[in-house]
């Protein structure tokens, strides 16, 4: 496993990192839509930290070997309530979807969570590595 890109500080100024994550994630990957739907993950994971656990983040792209690039992004907020995620019953509510979005576009999550631990969201994005040349 290889770190391929990496922001870390206050959790807003990494969410303004979101174009450079594309531009990273765009030049190793094969061209395809995938690449709209993982920065949208980002946009996702990032903005639950600015907004649920404010302080800093910490945020890697891990690639290993032709595996999909996997997003990981890591906070020292209080935790999450409770994971799996429940949608939420309000069909427009502004708040409360993020967590299903990233399930619907990831191939995978992960989520390591402790009550005043922090979290930790591990996300398997929907893109496939450039083959070597």
């Amino acid at each position: 496993m290889a770190v391929i890109w990496e922001a870390e500080g206050e959790a807003a100024r990494v969410l303004r990192e979101r174009g450079a994550f594309r531009n990273c994630l765009a030049a190793l990957a094969e061209p395809s839509d995938g690449i709209d739907a993982a920065e949208l993950i980002y946009g996702e994971l990032v903005a639950n930290t600015v907004r649920h656990a404010p302080g800093d983040v910490r945020v890697r792209l891990e690639l290993c070997d032709s595996e999909p690039p996997v997003l990981v992004v890591r906070d020292h907020g209080p935790g999450l309530r409770c994971y799996p995620w429940t949608p939420r019953r309000e069909p427009y509510a502004e708040s409360g979807r993020g967590l299903g979005i990233v399930e619907m576009l990831a191939r995978e999550i992960e989520v390591d969570s402790a009550r005043g631990g922090g979290t930790v969201i591990r996300a398997t994005l929907p893109v496939r590595p450039r083959e070597a040349a």
